[in-house]
């Protein structure tokens, strides 16, 4: 159920909100089970607030309103949040946040390299989102990081990609890379007992964006506001260096050793920031790690997507080449 204008006015207030002359709805749009509602609200200073306000049908509270819930209380920088409950009766999920399209912009557009102080900016939020629940057991591991059992079968279902994409990629793609495929699967299966046995620890892990592309990390228009990730839908326990390898391998790679010195940079951040030891050593390994199995994401776009993104299968191969077989 929407947020009528009197439910509205008095959230806003409560939230010390100036004194409101107007609330305008400008825009809504249907996503899967969710309604989407831009709303303008127009304050006595001559200022005007955006929001967006979020209605997910569900059976059960929406994991983004758990999500939500879980940084409610952590410093890290995300959309503020008014108002987030699960109706029970009408069953949906109920957000409302401040829309922050009007004064920050994606990084969609950008090219490489990034401007320096650009780049700090972005990292030290990232490296805010991920300290905030650094080695904390406040989210259940996700489904196939449970078991040992569970992520061989998780491997699996990379090699299944994988044996389709072979079949029918046209990207003149031949055995030298295939085998980079080959390898990592089994790196990966090599390697998961000890992986899985960290993860159940928590041992160096945190709570991870899951999707940490360059349209959901927004940069401010103005240089009195900080970047804000966004878009919390996939937060999951992991490894650090996942969400590191999506953004700087995936969308913004800067070759690798400009890519080897971002890399470095928020380690020695991260390491500033969290109480356990978290070695260099770990830290590399954690990123073999993360682009061994991160090379099977644009495989995972191309067979159940279609989305045939040829440069990205590229960067993930280079990526590997500089960065794993070193």
């Amino acid at each position: 159920m929407l947020l009528n204008d009197d439910q509205l006015l008095e959230l806003l207030r409560g939230q010390g909100v100036p004194e409101i002359l107007e609330i305008k709805r400008t825009k809504q749009e249907i996503r899967n089970r969710a309604a989407l509602n831009k709303i303008e609200v127009y304050t006595k200073d001559n200022k005007v607030l955006s929001l967006l306000e979020k209605i997910t049908k569900s059976d059960h509270i929406p994991y983004e309103n758990m999500i939500y819930n879980h940084y409610y209380t952590k410093d890290v920088s995300i959309p503020r949040v008014f108002f987030n409950k699960y109706d029970t009766v009408g069953q949906e999920g109920i957000l409302l946040m401040e829309d922050l399209t009007p004064t920050h912009t994606n990084l969609a557009d950008w090219e490489v390299p990034i401007d320096s102080d650009k780049l700090a900016n972005i990292i030290d939020v990232i490296v805010q989102f991920h300290s905030a629940s650094w080695g904390t057991s406040e989210l259940a591991h996700p489904e196939h990081l449970k078991s040992i059992e569970h992520y061989l079968k998780h491997i699996s279902y990379l090699e299944r990609d994988y044996l389709a994409f072979r079949k029918q990629q046209t990207y003149n793609l031949g055995e030298e890379q295939f085998s980079i495929y080959e390898k990592s699967l089994l790196s990966l299966r090599e390697n998961a007992q000890k992986h899985i046995s960290r993860i159940s620890r928590y041992q160096n892990t945190t709570c991870i964006h899951g999707d940490l592309n360059v349209g959901n990390l927004l940069y401010p228009k103005f240089s009195s506001s900080r970047p804000c990730i966004i878009d919390l839908e996939a937060v999951k326990v992991g490894l650090c260096t996942e969400d590191l390898v999506m953004l700087f391998i995936h969308d913004l790679f800067h070759g690798s050793a400009e890519t080897t010195r971002i890399f470095d940079l928020y380690f020695h951040s991260i390491n500033n920031k969290i109480r356990n030891a978290y070695t260099y050593t770990q830290f590399v390994e954690d990123v073999r790690l993360s682009i061994m199995e991160g090379i099977f994401f644009p495989i995972k776009l191309f067979v159940h997507e279609g989305i045939k993104d040829e440069e990205l299968i590229w960067k993930s191969i280079n990526a590997y080449k500089n960065l794993v077989e070193i």
